[in-house]
């Protein structure tokens, strides 16, 4: 292997060091600068236009994961690390994230970082990429499916789609974020979402992609990582299909 730089050393280890915990130790409680800080370094993951069509509530009142584990949660296994976790992060997905560009496109202009002419056209490109409400995403696909043969279309996701799709970035910078801190997590999609919203008083603007029980391992770090398939069953090279070559 090419000598690595000292940052792919230290990201390589927090890789590989990140596991879904079985079970976290109960009654431990993460120092709050502690939380900061991943939560101030999960904040600068990707998103569409710079949009970041996510919020993210932090359950760390041990009658609310009570609540959560008995009412919401599928599978003893998620009840109780909802349970013994120190803090259950809860990502929501906005689906009217075109309300955000505004502030967005104020906060763009403050930096100074952005060419002119992309400022001048962010408004109108990312309100045209967002597909809120099936009428109008139907008729965006339809348009840029007939302009598509003369010319390369964006294909437009529902509102659901896209903000599942920019959250889940956030959700895997906020897990590595925590690895960095030797703090465990699990991502759990078992739950009700339908009952989840209406415990933590959630709006019907957003939608709930996943959760992530957040804390100390109860268990020591296995020294065999879970399985993985090999690069050659997941890469291709330069087209689909064409075998990875080392």
């Amino acid at each position: 292997m090419t000598q690595s730089s000292p940052m792919a050393s230290v990201f390589r280890s927090i890789a590989h060091a990140r596991r879904s915990a079985n079970r976290f130790q109960t009654n431990r409680t993460i120092p709050k600068d502690i939380v900061e800080d991943v939560l101030r370094s999960t904040m600068r993951a990707p998103s569409s236009f710079n949009l970041q069509p996510t919020q993210i509530i932090m359950v760390q009142d041990k009658s609310l994961k009570e609540a959560l584990a008995d009412d919401v949660m599928l599978g003893a296994g998620n009840q109780y690390r909802v349970r013994d976790c120190s803090c259950l992060a809860v990502f929501l997905g906005d689906l009217e994230a075109g309300k955000r560009i505004q502030r967005i496109l104020e906060l763009e202009k403050k930096s100074g970082k952005r060419h002119p002419n992309y400022l001048a056209m962010m408004p109108l490109s990312s309100s045209f990429l967002l597909g809120e409400g099936h009428a109008a995403t139907l008729a965006k696909n339809i348009a840029t499916d007939i302009m598509s043969h003369s010319k390369p279309m964006p294909k437009i996701e529902s509102a659901r789609e896209w903000s599942y799709k920019n959250t889940s970035l956030i959700a895997q910078s906020y897990m590595l974020a925590a690895t960095s801190h030797e703090l465990a997590t699990t991502p759990m999609e078992g739950f009700d979402p339908r009952r989840a919203m209406e415990v933590l008083r959630i709006p019907d603007r957003y939608a709930i992609p996943l959760m992530v029980a957040t804390g100390y391992d109860y268990d020591e770090p296995s020294e065999t990582p879970t399985p993985r398939l090999d690069l050659k069953d997941i890469v291709f090279e330069d087209e689909f299909g064409a075998p990875w070559r080392k």
